[in-house]
């Protein structure tokens, strides 16, 4: 499904920007998880994004090939690690591999991914990259991966 970006929000703008989350549509990722592209970087890679996990949904088996910032603004996200509330910030560092980052009931967090993140099977074989491009497509209708673990899914 094609998007009409808004002309009051360019995620891809060059220079200072606002993006009201507000007034930025959802886009979705698999069932339970959806996005809003807050901003990106053609030169750098990076991209910052606002994400929406429903209760049970858990994103699949994935290692952070660059490093990873997000902050809870809502619910509880867990994962190896612990378990992060409103007003936490967590830092995942490069080669970190998670199995079980999920949200155990509504959960909201900006996520500022700062490369590509490549998600896994079990034996460790790379299943797609989710990087900037990949979040390009998704924002722009074409979702080239579900990046929901649905075997966990319950």
């Amino acid at each position: 499904m094609a998007r009409n970006i808004s002309e009051i929000h360019d995620p891809g703008v060059q220079g200072g920007m606002l993006a009201d989350i507000n007034k930025i549509d959802w886009v979705e990722l698999g069932e339970g998880v959806k996005f809003k592209l807050l901003r990106y970087c053609d030169v750098t890679g990076d991209w910052v994004l606002y994400v929406q996990l429903q209760p049970g949904v858990k994103f699949g088996r994935h290692q952070h090939i660059s490093p990873a910032e997000f902050f809870v603004t809502k619910g509880l996200l867990t994962f190896e690690t612990g378990e992060a509330g409103p007003g936490v910030y967590g830092y995942e560092s490069i080669g970190e591999i998670h199995e079980e980052a999920a949200g155990l009931e509504v959960t909201e967090f900006i996520y500022f991914g700062h490369g590509p993140v490549s998600f896994i099977d079990t034996d460790d074989q790379v299943q797609f990259i989710a990087d900037l491009a990949f979040y390009k497509n998704a924002w722009e209708g074409n979702l080239p991966n579900d990046i929901v673990d649905h075997a966990a899914k319950g």
